[in-house]
């Protein structure tokens, strides 16, 4: 699909997003610009404006992307205790992917390190990279994916370094993906370890049959320099 037959599928999603709320009114275009001129705000002003701005894009036929980036954005600056600010987030990252031609990778490292900078826990997106529900949504893996398309290897890198420091342990797919930013950076030792480790963690396991063939052709490669 091109980038605006997927942006007008974001605009129906939005559409259908909010269950038994009310159209956008005149009201709600006056509470947003009383609500958005101020300093800070209470939760439950949080909620009415965030609410507010949610209907306002439902409504809005316009088909332009910027529309939904200026209220997503607004609801993650104004609304940052709400669920629809962890929403907007989501969205805002499917906006820059989809919408644009080529996609806004830099948009999507600026607003994904704040979330994640902002937020350790959400009811409403994943914290994990690879969420046991494949469907829902992670900001991590989202960030991770923007670092790839840049050429960030080393952000990748960097983050798993400190992961391992914190003597997390990594599953399959995490000890793959560390392997693969270590030999993207010329840590060719390090990629070593943690592609034999993967290999190893996935030993009979068909579903990662790809990543594996992958594995064992980059550790091949590598040792064969030595």
């Amino acid at each position: 699909m091109t980038p605006r037959t997927i942006f007008a599928v974001l605009v129906l999603v939005l559409l259908v997003a909010l269950p038994g709320a009310r159209p956008a009114s005149a009201q709600d275009a006056t509470r947003v610009t009383a609500l958005s001129a101020k300093a800070t705000l209470t939760r439950v002003e949080q909620e009415e404006l965030a609410l507010a701005l949610f209907k306002q894009m439902a409504a809005d036929t316009s088909d332009k992307p910027d529309v939904l980036v200026t209220g997503y954005t607004t609801v993650i600056e104004k609304c940052p205790d709400t669920d629809r600010a962890h929403i907007s987030y989501w969205r805002l990252t499917n906006v820059y992917n989809q919408a644009y031609d080529p996609p806004k990778h830099e948009e999507i490292v600026r607003i994904l390190e704040q979330f994640l900078a902002r937020y350790k826990t959400s009811s409403v997106v994943s914290m994990k990279k690879y969420p046991d529900q494949q469907l829902v949504f992670s900001p991590l893996r989202s960030l991770h994916n923007a670092y790839e398309a840049l050429g960030r290897f080393d952000r990748i890198a960097a983050y798993y370094d400190t992961t391992v420091a914190g003597k997390a342990s990594l599953g399959p797919y995490d000890t793959f993906d560390y392997a693969s930013a270590l030999d993207k950076v010329g840590r060719a030792k390090d990629a070593v370890t943690f592609y034999t480790q993967f290999l190893a963690a996935t030993k009979g396991n068909d579903d990662v049959e790809f990543m594996r063939e992958l594995a064992t052709d980059r550790l091949a490669e590598l040792k064969s320099r030595k």
